[in-house]
C-alpha cells in the first residue's frame, strides 16, 4: 500500500481563525439584535445615552454607545470562556455558556441602565430584561449554530481537520493505523506521522505513515513537527517513560489521547472516550478561564505596584544597607526560568559578596561564608526578594505560582524527576 500522507492531506483547523470566525458572528448577531430591540420596543436608546456624553460627543452618542455594548458583550463572552476551545465544541456544548452568560449580562446591563437613566422607562426592570435577554441569546445562538453545523459538516466530508502525531508501533497501534486507512470516511484527522517505542520488536507502519524517529528523540520532533494531538498508545511501558511523554507533550499545549492501560500512572482529571475501537483518556492543558486569568492579571499589578509605592522607604534603607555592608551594586541579577521555560531577569537587594559565584553555580547554605553580614538579615526576613515585585509588574512572575529557578539547576531536577517540567506551565 502506498504511503497515505499525501494523498489525505486535509486543510489544517486553526484555531484562532475559527475564533475570529465567532467573533465576526457574534458582533454580527449583537448588532441586528440590538437594532430590532430598539426599533420594536421603541426604547430611547439616544435619549439616555447621549446624555452621558460630553456635548462634543453627542451626536455621535448612539455610534458611541452601540460600539461599547457590543464590546462589552464580547469581552464578557471572553471572560465566561465562550472562545476557549471553540473548534471542538458542539452545538450542544456552546447552549450553556451562551445561555447564562446572556442572561447575566442582561439583567447587569438593564439594571445599571435604570439607576443612570434620567427617563422615566415604562416597563419593569426585570420584564424588558427578559426581552432583551431572549433577542439576544436567540440571534447570538442561531449565528453560532450555522459556524457548527457548517464545521463540521467540513469535518465529516474530510475538508478540514486536526493534524496528529502517533506514539507507538505496537500491535495494538498497527491495529488503529490499518483500520483509520481502511474507512471511507477519516473523521476530520490526518496524522502526520508515528514515533516508533521500540524499533527492533516493534511494527513498521511505513505503509500508512512515515516513521519520524524514536521515542528517545520525541523532545526534538515535537519542537520541528506542528500537530494539534498527539495519540499515546505504549506497550507495557514503564511509569517514567509515561510521565516522561505526556511532560513533553503537555509543553506544546496540544490534546493528548492516552490508552486508558496506562491510566493507573496519570494523575488528574481524565476523560474516557474511543479513538476508533480503541478506548482512551483524553488529558487536556490546565489553563485558566479568561476571567480568571484577568483578575490574577489584575491582582499582581495593582498589589505590586502599591507594594512598591508604600514600601519605598524601606527601599531606600535596604539600598543603603547593602551598599555600605559591602563592595558592589545593590541590586542583584539573575536570569531565572519562568512560564512556557521562558528566561527572564530577577532582580534581589545583593546579599552575598561580589564574584561570589565565580566558581560556577552553587546553593547556598544557612552559615555560607559567601553571605554578607547584612545580607543574613535581609536573607532572615526575605527582604532580599522585595525588588521582585518589579518583575511581578512586568509580568515575569506572579504573587502566587511556582518558585522560577535557574536552568542550571533545573537540568539537574529533571533528570531525577521529569515532572518537574510541569510547573512551567
Amino acid at each position: 500500500m502506498e504511503n497515505n500522507l499525501d494523498k489525505d492531506k486535509i486543510v489544517r483547523i486553526k484555531e484562532n481563525a475559527v475564533i475570529i470566525k465567532f467573533l465576526v458572528s457574534d458582533i454580527l448577531a449583537l448588532l441586528i439584535g440590538h437594532l430590532f430591540f430598539v426599533y420594536n420596543y421603541k426604547f430611547p436608546y439616544c435619549d439616555i445615552y447621549t446624555t452621558l456624553y460630553p456635548e462634543l460627543l453627542q451626536s455621535l452618542g448612539s455610534y458611541l454607545s452601540l460600539t461599547i455594548i457590543v464590546s462589552l458583550w464580547i469581552f464578557a463572552f471572553y471572560l465566561a470562556g465562550n472562545y476557549a476551545n471553540i473548534a471542538r465544541r458542539s452545538g450542544l456544548q456552546i447552549i450553556w455558556p451562551t445561555l447564562s452568560t446572556s442572561f447575566i449580562l442582561s439583567l447587569l446591563l438593564f439594571y445599571f441602565l435604570f439607576i443612570i437613566s434620567p427617563f422615566h422607562i415604562q416597563e419593569i426592570y426585570l420584564s424588558i430584561s427578559l426581552k432583551y435577554f431572549f433577542i439576544v441569546f436567540t440571534l447570538v445562538f442561531s449565528f453560532r449554530m450555522v459556524l457548527i453545523t457548517r464545521h463540521y459538516y467540513l469535518l465529516k466530508k474530510g475538508r478540514i481537520g486536526y493534524y496528529g502525531i502517533i506514539i507507538g508501533n505496537n500491535k495494538r497501534v498497527r491495529s488503529v493505523v490499518k483500520e483509520f486507512y481502511e474507512r471511507k470516511q477519516r473523521q476530520g484527522y490526518h496524522y502526520v506521522g508515528y514515533i516508533a517505542e521500540n524499533e527492533e520488536k516493534g511494527y513498521d507502519l511505513s505503509e500508512y505513515l512515515p516513521c519520524l524517529g524514536q521515542i528517545s528523540e520525541l523532545e526534538q520532533i515535537m519542537k520541528d513537527v506542528s500537530v494539534d494531538e498527539a495519540i499515546v498508545i505504549l506497550n507495557r511501558a514503564s511509569h517514567d517513560m509515561v510521565n516522561k511523554t505526556i511532560n513533553i507533550l503537555r509543553q506544546q499545549n496540544i490534546l493528548i489521547k492516552l490508552s486508558v492501560d496506562l491510566n493507573q500512572v496519570i494523575e488528574g482529571t481524565l476523560k474516557k472516550q474511543n479513538l476508533e475501537f480503541l478506548p482512551y483518556i483524553t488529558i487536556c492543558s490546565n489553563t485558566m478561564p479568561g476571567w480568571q486569568l484577568l483578575l490574577k492579571t489584575i491582582f499582581d499589578f495593582v498589589f505590586s505596584l502599591l507594594g512598591i509605592i508604600m514600601l519605598s522607604p524601606l527601599f531606600i534603607a535596604l539600598a543603603i544597607g547593602v551598599k555600605l555592608s559591602s563592595k558592589g551594586s545593590v541590586f542583584y541579577k539573575q536570569i531565572r526560568i519562568g512560564k512556557n521555560s521562558k528566561p527572564f531577569m530577577m532582580y534581589k537587594f545583593r546579599s552575598m559578596y561580589i564574584e561570589a559565584e565565580k566558581d560556577g553555580p552553587a546553593l547556598s547554605s544557612a552559615n555560607d561564608p559567601r553571605i554578607t553580614s547584612f545580607g543574613r538579615h535581609l536573607r532572615k526576613l526575605h527582604l532580599d526578594e522585595l525588588p521582585q515585585l518589579f518583575n511581578v509588574i512586568l509580568g515575569d512572575m506572579s504573587f502566587v505560582g511556582p518558585r522560577p529557578e535557574r536552568k542550571f539547576f533545573i537540568d539537574q531536577i529533571l533528570r531525577l524527576a521529569p515532572h518537574y517540567e510541569q510547573l512551567f506551565m
